[in-house]
């Protein structure tokens, strides 16, 4: 197999990049400002629900407007950085050279205005909803004090058995459902001040690493301040890995940063609706945004809150679908297929054959009662696991493994049939991060790009099979049995391996040959046999 230029890390984290949510910056095309240029002080930004930006280089905050235009909302006051509050549009400011003062600025006169004073630092602050401040005088020890006054509204600390721990640089920031949301070193916490508990909602305090998951399965290497916006916290780790935490779920994902270098990256935030991320970078000064919505993102809990259960919609309740060679019957409540799918939206309700009631919905020989059944499962409950945990099929036969990966294949076809993308990336993240191993990517890899049938939206998992191919080709190629079968079935992956194999350029992602590859394939192979 032809050595790619790519290192091995680079492939991986393309890899990541083809199964992960992307977000696609674009330069905001702005007016040059009186301080465009300085790169010697840190910046600081907040952005309002209007999606106007302001940004502060310690002595003047500035206002950019979504169209670029930018107005000087006041300057030369004492020295500060601007509070990265993502769920208000108060514009607040910390004092830089004690810590002591918190203050409010007006964006539209630009009048400053004291929000809390202090003898001590306020290390971390953030300004909650009803005005309270939040903080913490040690590393283990959270505050909630009234404006104004400084009492003390609420408390809690660490000590042995507690969670709280954490950097004295950390920042507190406050959600919108009223609880505060703070980063260790490797996890997230959360605190809910009316029950008095800390509890940690992402990642592990004594476990680092990089990687996607559910809460504790997750994990994170070094975490600076999370920014709180909507339904999602957005945390970033000093190599700049930039992830989302659905606050809901917990369920936690790398961000694709597409457009931008993320090492140049001095400061991001999040509009409080969530719909808008920025970055800014410096030398030269430069603001870029993008669109947070994500077609992959779980929907789950806003599309059951839609239903009506009572009936009076008019919405089908009893479903039936006819698969498979022997006619299967599957029952579903067509409630909840409507409301959690776009196409058994249009099937149920429009002006298809399929939405006459009291007639089985037939979805094909082809289609499987169990894949069927899953596909169900997973629009009830938002929840697809071929096995349990993923990791479990590492430790099977070959045989058995390959069950469960058609199987998750079979899942992906129907879920790309019914545009359910979410469910369509799951199968792609089981197959390619738990189930490719040197006796199975040639298996998987044809049943993908067989000419007939073809499993269509497969240029991901396709991608990643050929990147396990190139990573892995000494043990592939030693898999004898699989390369001779792709040969007797004159499979066009067979042609295609022999032309990678021989330093031809390979196609990526795009579907393998014509059917005459076949005994060109058998021909190479008997020759280097």
């Amino acid at each position: 197999m032809s050595q790619s230029p790519l290192t091995k890390k680079a492939r991986i984290a393309q890899l990541a990049s083809r199964l992960k949510p992307s977000f696609h910056f674009k330069e905001l095309d702005i007016e040059k400002s009186e301080w465009s240029e300085r790169s010697e002080e840190k910046f600081s930004a907040h952005a309002d629900s209007r999606h106007n930006l302001f940004v502060s280089d310690t002595r003047t905050i500035v206002c950019f407007r979504p169209d670029g235009s930018f107005r000087i909302v006041v300057c030369d006051i004492e020295p500060h950085h601007i509070v990265p509050n993502g769920t208000a549009d108060q514009i607040v400011i910390l004092r830089k050279n004690d810590k002591q003062r918190l203050c409010r600025v007006f964006p539209d006169d630009g009048r400053v205005e004291t929000i809390l004073e202090s003898t001590a630092p306020l290390y971390g602050p953030d300004v909650c909803s009803n005005g309270d401040v939040v903080h913490h005088p040690s590393t283990s020890r959270l505050e909630r004090r009234r404006s104004k006054t400084g009492e003390l509204a609420a408390c809690i600390d660490g000590g042995r058995g507690r969670v709280i721990s954490f950097e004295a640089n950390s920042y507190l920031t406050s959600g919108q459902d009223d609880q505060i949301y703070f980063s260790s070193k490797t996890c997230i916490y959360r605190w809910s001040h009316q029950e008095r508990s800390v509890e940690c909602i992402a990642g592990h305090p004594k476990s680092a690493g990089k990687r996607d998951g559910f809460g504790s399965d997750a994990r994170f290497t070094h975490l600076k301040r999370p920014v709180l916006a909507g339904a999602f916290a957005y945390v970033r780790e000093n190599d700049n890995r930039f992830c989302r935490i659905s606050l809901s779920t917990f369920e936690v994902v790398t961000i694709q940063m597409v457009g931008i270098d993320a090492d140049r990256i001095e400061t991001y935030g999040i509009t409080p609706d969530g719909r808008m991320m920025f970055v800014i970078q410096t030398s030269p000064f430069r603001i870029y945004t993008a669109d947070t919505t994500d077609i992959l993102a779980s929907t789950f809990d806003e599309d059951m809150r839609r239903i009506d259960w009572t009936g009076s919609s008019g919405a089908r309740v009893g479903v039936e679908f006819c698969v498979g060679p022997s006619k299967h019957i599957v029952k579903a409540d067509g409630r909840i297929l409507e409301a959690r799918s776009t196409y058994f939206r249009s099937m149920l309700s429009g002006g298809m054959r399929e939405a006459v009631r009291d007639t089985p919905i037939n979805l094909g020989e082809e289609v499987s009662p169990e894949a069927l059944h899953a596909l169900l499962h997973f629009l009830h409950t938002d929840h697809f696991e071929p096995v349990s945990p993923p990791s479990n099929i590492r430790s099977m036969s070959d045989e058995e493994a390959l069950k469960n990966a058609r199987f998750a294949l079979d899942v992906h076809t129907l879920a790309d049939r019914f545009l359910l993308p979410r469910l369509v990336r799951i199968c792609e993240v089981f197959l390619a991060e738990f189930v490719l191993r040197p006796t199975l990517v040639l298996p998987i890899l044809a049943q993908i790009t067989a000419p007939t049938p073809r499993i269509l939206a497969t240029a991901a998992l396709e991608a990643a099979c050929w990147d396990y191919l190139e990573e892995h080709w000494k043990l592939v190629q030693s898999q004898e049995d699989a390369i001779r079968t792709l040969v007797e079935q004159r499979h066009p992956l067979a042609f295609e391996l022999i032309r990678s194999a021989s330093g031809v350029t390979r196609r990526r992602g795009g579907g393998s040959g014509g059917g005459s590859g076949g005994d060109e394939a058998e021909e190479c192979l008997c020759v280097e046999g």
